[in-house]
């Protein structure tokens, strides 16, 4: 994950004007020094801020992003979004997907190659083809 906040702050946070030791990795790895879990813990929160973050990315962007993660052995960001958008929980928990938005996060969960259980699968695949359907 730390590899993911790394290549994610390279390409997406060099423009908010973080001076070097305000940066996302020196800021972690300041942490690690004085507590792993203090590390752990900012590093969990700093991988929800990218997801929250990514949200208006559109689909061709997510899937270059994937891509090129993938290229790399790093978790994607549609695998991180499954782990920890709020929004994709409350689409699972509703059950239903309710704009194109919402869509293409399931979609781009659904065919991002990291391991799902066989039923988040299936939910997954039903919850699509009822959106396309309505």
């Amino acid at each position: 994950m730390k590899d993911f906040l790394s290549f994610f702050a390279e390409r997406y946070l060099k423009a908010e004007g973080f001076s070097p030791d305000k940066q996302p990795i020196a800021s972690l790895e300041a942490l690690e020094k004085k507590s792993m879990k203090m590390a752990f813990n900012g590093l969990r929160q700093a991988i929800n801020d990218c997801v929250e973050m990514s949200l208006h990315f559109d689909h061709a962007e997510v899937e270059k992003l994937d891509s090129q993660l993938r290229s790399r052995s790093i978790v994607t960001l549609s695998e991180l979004r499954r782990r920890y958008s709020k929004s994709y929980a409350k689409i699972m928990k509703r059950g239903q997907i309710k704009n194109e938005t919402e869509y293409y996060l399931v979609r781009n969960v659904l065919y991002d190659p990291t391991e799902k259980a066989p039923e988040e699968r299936k939910l997954l695949e039903e919850l699509i083809s009822d959106y396309e359907a309505a």
